[in-house]
């Protein structure tokens, strides 16, 4: 590891006001009953550093911060703690007079942490000669690790045992940096798979074989990787096209079979021929569909787009979708005529909640360029039990600019729908595209002036755009 990193200018993850002495040091004096005096015995000592069994890292009950603690060493006179995030080269680093301290805690992130014990002048105690490493991982556990080569024949060969409980998620892990492809199509028999690079700098590559797609029958992720789809004719994710209805293994409250998540986190995908998703015209709702942190391809072709949309449920729909700090862009010929589209008669109600819990749509973030052509979504059988959140989006020649209008069903909004709208942008054919009537917030009408968007470079230069820092934030640079 780079240890420059320690002078790096980003000082994230040990801010000094967060550090929290809980217990002091016997070499710092107390006084008890009149003249009484307790300091440490160990004098004219060269200090060690904690034990690295010693140390205890510990998360907070939500998850957003981590206690850091170990046992004090005797004639210290503190300690310098250096925490790396090994996900970003971030690093931060303190020192204290106590021997624990709180930092925030990121989410699926690998951590190096050093803590050296410092002298004591006064007691004539030497700084240890060099610090305890300890590495420790926020990633969920584990299931399996998947060696590089073909997935399809890794499943094949070491397929999940029927024992599993469906409703347990089974991580696997894939090799930072390894190199992978799939065959074939690759169901998972209705468990909850998610597919990941525990090295988020590092991701492992998955090629995809013409004929070869991702099956969705209950939660799916993909996480940390990057994906070539570029000879993929089919959709990279599809629903299970079952034959007989699978009411003894998946939730049916109403109308549909309900899908937790499905989810595309911290992604690369390139070269999408058809649709990214696509749910065989069967009775699937997706309660939670996440979109985060990606950057998506399309190289679409219209035959290969299934009905005409690039997420496509024609059965079904999905309760909560989300897209937030991505781009989507399009090179191809071809192109779906919509973004995303939900069979007509999906309902809050009809997945089995009540019409107040909502159906939710939110874009907070986002880059399109190119995507869709006429229509973006048709929401107006949802229009009135959905809450609408749309931040700080570009949209450039996508659709037909009334971008708006689409999402909320020609603007049918009922007396149970919400809508928060600021800061988007919608240009089209060199002009912005009034979308007042609908996107009732502040709206950025100039150009936003893209560096390279024909080599995939969606840096915007405009003047709005870089003020307010629209768009997918990976586009704009410290």
């Amino acid at each position: 590891m780079n240890k420059l990193l320690i002078t790096s200018s980003r000082k994230l993850v040990l801010p000094a006001a967060v550090a929290v002495c809980t217990c002091f040091l016997v070499a710092c004096a107390d006084t008890y009953d009149g003249d009484e005096t307790f300091e440490s015995s160990v004098k004219n000592a060269q200090l060690s550093s904690p034990a690295e069994a010693d140390i205890a890292i510990t998360a907070s009950s939500d998850g957003s911060q981590q206690t850091i603690s170990w046992p004090v060493v005797h004639g210290a006179g503190g300690y310098e703690v250096v925490l790396y995030d090994l996900s970003n080269d971030k690093v931060g680093r303190d020192t204290i007079d106590g021997c624990s301290l709180t930092t925030e805690r990121e989410e699926d992130t690998n951590y190096q942490l050093e803590i050296r014990t410092l002298g004591n002048a006064k007691l004539n105690n030497q700084d240890a000669s060099a610090p305890t490493v300890k590495n420790f991982s926020t990633f969920t556990e584990s299931y399996g690790k998947i060696p590089a080569g073909d997935l399809y024949r890794f499943f094949q060969e070491n397929p999940i045992p029927d024992t599993e409980d469906i409703a347990t998620e089974l991580n696997y892990d894939l090799e930072p940096g390894g190199q992978y492809t799939l065959s074939k199509s690759l169901n998972f028999n209705f468990h909850k798979v998610v597919l990941r690079t525990t090295d988020k700098v590092n991701r492992a590559t998955i090629v995809m074989g013409d004929s070869a797609n991702f099956i969705v029958s209950n939660d799916f992720t993909l996480k940390y990787v990057n994906v070539d789809a570029s000879t993929c004719v089919k959709a990279l994710m599809e629903a299970y096209k079952y034959d007989t209805d699978p009411d003894d293994i998946m939730p049916k409250p109403k109308n549909y079979y309900l899908i937790d998540f499905v989810r595309i986190m911290d992604c690369h995908i390139k070269g999408v021929m058809g649709s990214l998703f696509y749910d065989n015209n069967k009775s699937w709702a997706v309660v939670n569909f996440l979109i985060k942190n990606s950057i998506i391809h399309m190289n679409t072709t219209t035959s290969n787009v299934k009905n005409e949309s690039f997420i496509s449920f024609q059965g079904g729909g999905v309760k909560d979708f989300s897209i937030s700090n991505s781009t989507v862009y399009q090179t191809g010929e071809g192109n779906a005529k919509y973004f995303l589209r939900y069979n007509n008669s999906i309902r809050v109600d009809r997945l089995g909640y009540e019409t107040s819990d909502h159906t939710t749509l939110t874009y907070t973030n986002n880059t399109f360029y190119k995507v869709a052509s006429g229509q973006w979504a048709n929401y107006s059988g949802i229009s009135n039990y959905t809450a609408y959140t749309v931040l700080n989006n570009i949209w450039v020649d996508c659709a037909d600019g009334q971008i708006a209008r689409r999402m909320m069903g020609n603007g049918r909004l009922g007396t149970n729908a919400t809508a928060t709208w600021s800061n988007n942008t919608y240009w089209t054919e060199g002009e912005a595209k009034d979308n007042s009537q609908y996107d009732t917030g502040f709206t950025l009408s100039t150009d936003p002036a893209f560096a390279d968007p024909d080599n995939g470079n969606f840096t915007p230069t405009g003047a709005e755009q870089v003020e307010r820092k629209t768009g997918d934030p990976r586009w704009f640079t410290d």
